[in-house]
């Protein structure tokens, strides 16, 4: 089980890759009736689809839940979610040897554990329930006028669009994508090639997510109470995560003060802030401006090449072949996971 427990929400998720379920149970909700076919589509993006980059493992994915009738919840709720394309068999060869870069060692460390079985409790399988309760806040966000919308930016060495390129509203980022799972972009064709050509060789490559969040303005603090602090823990609890940047985010160290400032005007009587290289954010508040943030996933640890590692039980070095149902590129499904994670930052900080 991993808890959440922000100032209004806590969110309890729970199970294992090769469980009976995962699922997830909600405390401090809003009064909120949902729609329950925009979730199953919001679901749907997360959903292996059997795709170049997409593992083959293929489950519903259909929440079953406790505490909502009619897609209305008055701020408690349960949702579970079962796992029935379970093959625990291939893992078998692997108990006691622990996947390279994987959560397995570490694991064993903590727990002793030595069956890591489809990663256990630290599989991707868990952004299922996460999704859950992010895809039903994301509708009631849109409520208060807050949209959140997630592309790939990148795949290993091709690039997309970018958000540095051209601002992007919520409105143009869905139009990004052709079935709320792959973007569709000029350069579509590239980052569909760089997983292939990873996959065909048994490897896998990484990719980078970029999401922008519009309608937040005076949200967040300073210090420990900052937004862009909070958004980002909540990002890293979804796995592969190894980096997180806001508005132009590294670049800034390379600017001068005079290039990477935002000045702000009056216009038409309001105040704009006429570029937005800080991404939304200044001082731990939300600005105004679209909250603009890059993620950076590792590529996937499970490939099918040759890797060392050790034999926890012999005491000794081996090679292992990881068998089994892996994704080429864990970033494309990660969309909704990432904007879940976002919108539970927001809106605790709301509630």
């Amino acid at each position: 089980m991993s808890v959440f427990n922000g100032k209004k929400l806590t969110i309890d998720i729970y199970g294992e890759s090769h469980a009976d379920k995962v699922g997830v149970s909600v405390k401090g909700f809003p009064h909120f009736r949902f729609d329950e076919k925009e979730l199953k589509a919001f679901m749907a993006r997360r959903k292996a689809s059997g795709e170049v980059f997409s593992t083959s493992r293929i489950e519903a994915d259909e929440p079953i839940f406790s505490g909502v009738k009619n897609g209305e919840t008055d701020g408690e709720f349960t949702a579970e979610i079962l796992n029935a394309n379970r093959i625990s068999k291939d893992y078998s060869a692997l108990y006691g040897k622990p996947r390279p870069s994987h959560a397995d060692y570490a694991w064993h460390l903590k727990d002793g554990a030595l069956d890591f079985s489809g990663g256990g409790r630290f599989s991707a399988r868990l952004t299922a329930p996460l999704c859950v309760v992010g895809g039903i806040l994301k509708q009631y966000l849109k409520t208060r006028g807050i949209e959140i919308e997630s592309y790939i930016s990148s795949v290993g060495k091709a690039s997309a669009a970018s958000y540095k390129d051209k601002p992007l509203s919520a409105e143009e980022i869905r139009k990004l994508r052709d079935d709320g799972v792959f973007p569709s972009l000029d350069k579509k064709e590239r980052l569909v090639e760089e997983i292939k050509n990873a996959k065909s060789v048994g490897d896998s490559v990484g990719g980078t997510v970029e999401c922008v969040i519009t309608g937040v303005k005076g949200v967040g603090d300073n210090l420990f109470s900052g937004l862009e602090g909070k958004i980002a823990s909540l990002i890293y609890s979804v796995p592969a995560v190894k980096g997180v940047e806001f508005g132009d985010g590294f670049d800034l160290a390379k600017m001068r003060g005079s290039a990477a400032n935002d000045p702000l005007r009056i216009e038409n009587g309001q105040v704009k802030i006429i570029t937005n290289r800080a991404g939304g954010i200044n001082g731990g508040i939300a600005n105004g401006n679209p909250i603009t943030l890059r993620v950076a996933f590792r590529p996937t640890p499970s490939i099918s090449l040759p890797q060392l590692t050790v034999d926890l039980i012999k005491k000794e070095n081996t090679e292992i072949i990881i068998n089994g149902r892996h994704d080429a590129c864990v970033a494309v499904r990660a969309l909704p996971a990432v904007e879940s994670a976002v919108a539970i930052a927001i809106a605790d900080e709301i509630l």
